[in-house]
This record gives structure tokens, sequence and C-alpha cells, in this order.
């Protein structure tokens, strides 16, 4: 595929897989000038839905998990042709998000409410992170999180005081307050990575 702009990125999603939630969220980017790849983490198209949660979930870990070399081999593909790369990620995406940047391939990496990134805070990507967590998540402390993620420089680990998946208009977890908050903060740290890149996005 031949570049059509100087800027890009990839977004990962849930354990649903490319739902309404995800396109939204790909032609927000595009909106933005930005060429936007969606790769499907598991190969059948129809996405689970939010009812199937149990079912999804247990699919994503036993036929999925958490390798990021497909990720990173895309990465490597998609490096020579752009000025800025970045990685987007949601839950279990966000985490597989966090560990392909740490492959040094992007220019930044943005993780929305990432659970499992508490497993792998040992190193940090060598390129900006933004980090949004919702307080309320049932299975861990996420001001536990907070404080770990604090030791890297480059790392913004954002609060949010919702649940997980308050940036997903579909999810019965939605905060539109709170995700126009994430949003603002996002378009914040792309545009500091696209002015130092040289590529200012549009507004």
């Amino acid at each position: 595929m031949a570049a059509s702009s100087r800027q890009a990125v990839v977004i990962l999603h849930e354990i649903y897989g490319i739902n309404a939630h995800i396109q939204r969220a790909r032609e927000t980017w595009q909106g933005r000038g930005f060429d936007v790849f969606t790769p499907a983490l598991f190969p059948h198209t129809a996405p689970f839905t939010y009812a199937q949660q149990e079912m999804a979930y247990r699919h994503f870990t036993q036929q999925v998990g958490f390798d990021p070399a497909p990720v990173v081999s895309l990465l490597e593909t998609l490096r020579a042709q752009y000025t800025t790369l970045i990685v987007v990620g949601y839950s279990v995406g966000a985490t597989l998000a966090w560990l392909a940047a740490r492959s040094g391939l992007c220019d930044g990496v943005i993780c929305h409410y990432g659970s499992r990134i508490r497993q792998h805070c040992d190193t940090a990507p060598p390129c900006p992170a933004l980090i949004l967590i919702a307080r309320h998540e049932p299975a861990f402390d996420t001001s536990v999180l907070q404080q770990t993620l604090a030791q890297f420089p480059l790392v913004q680990c954002c609060m949010f005081d919702a649940h997980h998946g308050f940036c997903d208009a579909e999810s019965a977890t939605f905060d539109e307050g709170m995700a126009r908050g994430a949003r603002e903060r996002v378009w914040e740290f792309v545009g500091s990575i696209c002015v130092w890149k040289g590529a200012r996005p549009e507004a």
C-alpha cells in the first residue's frame, strides 16, 4: 500500500475484535490526516458482542495472547514509509501496543486502560507513551500502576475517575465527560509528537 500521508497510526482492538468502536476510532484518526491500520488480531472478521465478554476473553487468551511479534512485523514494514508512526491500543490491545512499542519502531504509543501493562513494567518503550487508566478496575489497584509508571520519564499516566471501557460509546461503562477529557489528552500528546517530528496534525 502506497502511503498517502507522512503520518500513520496502528490501532489495536480489544478482545471483541474490529467492532463499531474501533471503526469510529479509525475514522477519527483518518479525519486528523493519518493513514490508519487496524490489524485483526484473530482471523475471523465478525467481532464478538459485549454480551460475549467471557467467550471473547477466553478466545483471546487461548488463541491470540500477548505476543507482540505480529504487531512488530507490521511496524517494521510501516517504519520505512512514514515520518510519524504511532501505536494506539484498547484494553488487551493497549498491552500489546505497550509491548510492541518497546521495539523502538514507533514514535509514540497510546494505551487505553491496558490493565495487563502492570505485568510488563520492567521496561518502558523508548518513545513517549500516554497511558489512560480508569480508577475503578476490579482486578488491581490502579494507583500502584500509576506509581510504577511514574519511574519512566517518557511515560505519562493519566488517571480518570471512570470504569474500564469508559472511552467506548458502545460500552455500558461509557462516560462522555471522561472520554472527552481522554481525547483532549490524546490530541495534546499526538500534537507534541507530530510537531517534534515536523508533521503537525490537522486541527
